[in-house]
């Protein structure tokens, strides 16, 4: 289905933007003002580094797609990240479960962006973090959806982001293993992201999918030993692994086990954000409409 974009056009940013040097003559147009740069139409996915948390970007065809925007405190970290980019809107935001260092940071994408779709999964709290959210998407007018596996979410490009799971069979006694598990497909590249499921989920997706496969896997848990098991592994085979974690966190993420199961299973790609940052990877180029889609 064609979305139909509405163009609102503000006069005052033709005046806002040019400043005149009068020394020199020079007239500037200032990024800043106007904006920043444009987005890319490049597909792409960026894996924020907001510390002990997850803040996934994903990017194709100059549209946006953001899961996850670490602790509260790593909000405006991640709004500075996109406007920097020259991200204006977003086409969806995904919140995977409701652990603050995946929902923190939510609320301050909400109040600066324009945002078309929000999911999230069914799964409470009582905590302020989630209490926080639920009070901005009100403020916002955002309508939480509630995926079921299998749901799409197309981009103009062709490329295809797919939520997986949690399936009913994932016990609903650990948040983490309820975190929404989305693939995003773009050509003939996948990229698995777990948000924080562990080995049940892992399991869980195993019988639902039992062809699943990925090129990049945004681990899960941050690395952590109760995710990425060798059986989840052998059978996704992924080439590229990232892990989202902080710098001498409490938690011992990543755990040398997991990294020692990722290299027994040939994934010598291993990226982590609390060593280099910011982790962003080029992704093969989508069909150019949804009929033509993998």
């Amino acid at each position: 289905m064609k979305r139909i974009r509405h163009a609102r056009i503000r006069l005052s940013l033709l005046f806002l933007g040019l400043l005149l040097l009068a020394a020199d003559g020079i007239l500037l147009l200032s990024g800043a003002r106007f904006g920043g740069a444009a987005l890319t139409g490049e597909t792409e996915a960026h894996f924020i580094d907001v510390g002990q948390g997850d803040a996934t970007l994903l990017l194709s065809g100059g549209e946006a797609v953001l899961i996850d925007a670490g602790e509260a405190e790593a909000g405006e970290t991640v709004a500075a990240y996109l406007e920097n980019l020259g991200v204006k809107r977003l086409l969806a935001v995904v919140a995977t479960h409701p652990h603050a260092d995946h929902i923190g940071g939510i609320p301050s994408v909400l109040d600066n962006f324009e945002v078309e779709n929000f999911y999230m999964g069914g799964d409470v709290t009582t905590t302020k973090t989630y209490g926080d959210l639920l009070e901005t998407l009100e403020r916002q007018g955002l309508r939480p959806i509630v995926p079921t596996p299998g749901d799409e979410l197309a981009f103009a490009s062709g490329a295809v982001l797919t939520f997986l799971g949690p399936y009913d069979d994932v016990p609903a006694d650990n948040l983490n293993d309820r975190s929404l598990v989305c693939l995003f497909r773009a050509g003939d590249t996948r990229v698995l992201l777990m948000g924080d499921a562990e080995q049940d989920a892992e399991d869980s997706l195993l019988r639902h999918h039992p062809f699943l496969a990925c090129n990049v896997l945004k681990a899960g848990h941050h690395g952590s030993d109760t995710s990425t098991s060798k059986r989840f592994l052998s059978r996704i085979r992924p080439e590229t692994a990232v892990i989202s974690c902080g710098q001498n966190n409490i938690y011992g993420h990543p755990s040398p086990q997991t990294l020692e199961t990722l290299s027994a299973e040939s994934v010598h790609n291993i990226h982590i954000t609390a060593e280099e940052g910011t982790v962003v990877l080029p992704l093969g180029e989508p069909p150019m409409d949804k009929e033509n889609a993998a």
